[in-house]
């Protein structure tokens, strides 16, 4: 009996504690609580969205010459206004050569085209003669030989009178040519000689511009030029009417300043260095000579910012940067308040916003906030004040 005891203790303990486990009460069973994530929202509202294009150039005159001299001659007198930056008009007198050997020409000139009108005289008298002699005789004047009526001679005196006759309008050229006088209304860039210097024919005596119209060259990517409407090469805007306004600004004395021009032609060929278009942005009276003179003139060689007229897109809804990931994807909050990813078609971005035409709803919740590990359909909420419209953002 002794020896069946430990056993029989041994018994009772495991079936106590068998009972004990089987009755043991049972833990209460409870969902996981889901988590919610707070994020700022922006609500979708597309509207119709004008772009625009910046570039920048320097400005540089339309038209620009080379005066050369036509004749030579020592500079005898020079115009006031024949200095750096001075301004002329068409057919004003710069400079004078010294006309005296040309006045000369020209007088003889004069004296030979008196003698060979004299001559032409003389001969006609004489052909006159002879043809009436001829006739005297009775023979008909159709049989009379050349030399007979005198008109190899009378031929020879009327070409002399023309060789005169051009040898006079030469001499009376060259000495206009003494006066040299400005092409048009413009402004001397450079001049070359001054008075008292002796000039040759091709002698660069100064570099000069005109300033009806000024032209900026403006570089545009590819990207670019789709937002823009633009001539085609080779057409002007002003026949097909494509003229587009451009905005040109530059800070000038501390001032900030801005003139209107606008685009009126293309270059036909892409920069092989920059792969870049080019369009020319006109402005009219660069220096306000002709028009309102109040306006600050703009200098040739000056660098001006460009803002183009670009086309209007329509449906676009504008959205901040932290909106949009990995280049074109958003995150949407649905009708559950649930977040999901969608991708979108990006029109353009600037340094403030990315402009979406295509993917987007109006009305729709689109999370603008950072979200560390987006899970397309975690739950999420908004908090106070963190709901706006994306037409607010732009």
């Amino acid at each position: 009996m002794k020896k069946l005891l430990p056993v029989l203790i041994i018994g009772v303990a495991a079936a106590l504690t068998t009972l004990l486990i089987v009755n043991r009460p049972r833990p209460e069973v409870k969902a996981p609580e889901e988590r919610v994530t707070l994020v700022e929202v922006l609500v979708a509202k597309p509207q119709d969205m004008p772009f625009s294009v910046a570039s920048q150039g320097t400005v540089e005159p339309r038209t620009q010459t080379t005066v050369v001299a036509e004749v030579s001659g020592r500079v005898v007198a020079v115009a006031d206004n024949y200095v750096v930056g001075g301004f002329f008009r068409e057919g004003d007198l710069l400079l004078s050569l010294d006309a005296a050997d040309y006045e000369v020409q020209v007088q003889q000139s004069r004296a030979n085209l008196l003698t060979a009108q004299a001559q032409l005289t003389q001969e006609t008298a004489q052909a006159e003669q002879a043809t009436r002699q001829w006739q005297s005789t009775g023979r008909a004047l159709a049989d009379a030989p050349p030399l007979a009526l005198r008109t190899p001679f009378l031929e020879e005196a009327r070409a002399r009178v023309l060789f005169a006759e051009a040898d006079l309008a030469r001499a009376e050229r060259q000495l206009d040519r003494t006066q040299i006088r400005a092409p048009y209304d413009g402004l001397i860039r450079e001049k070359l000689v001054d008075i008292g210097q002796f000039v040759g024919t091709g002698t660069q005596l100064m570099r000069t511009f005109a300033v009806d119209y000024a032209e900026v060259r403006l570089p545009l990517t590819d990207r670019d030029i789709a937002f823009v409407d633009l001539p085609q090469p080779g057409q002007m805007a002003a026949n097909n009417g494509r003229d587009k306004t451009v905005t040109l600004s530059a800070t000038v004395g501390g001032r900030p300043l801005q003139w209107n021009a606008h685009i009126v032609r293309t270059d036909g060929v892409v920069d092989s260095s920059t792969r870049v278009y080019h369009a020319v942005a006109q402005v009219a009276d660069p220096y306000g000579l002709r028009q309102d003179s109040s306006r600050p003139p703009l200098h040739i060689g000056s660098f001006v910012n460009a803002t183009l007229e670009g086309i209007v897109a329509h449906n676009v809804v504008s959205l901040p940067h932290s909106a949009v990931r990995n280049g074109n994807q958003i995150m949407i909050m649905d009708e559950d308040n649930r977040l999901r990813v969608r991708p979108v078609n990006v029109l353009r971005t600037d340094p403030d916003f990315v402009y979406i035409n295509r993917g987007i709803q109006a009305g729709e919740r689109i999370i603008v906030s950072p979200v560390p590990v987006p899970i397309d359909g975690m739950r999420v909420s908004t908090a106070d004040g963190f709901v706006m419209n994306s037409g607010d953002a732009s």
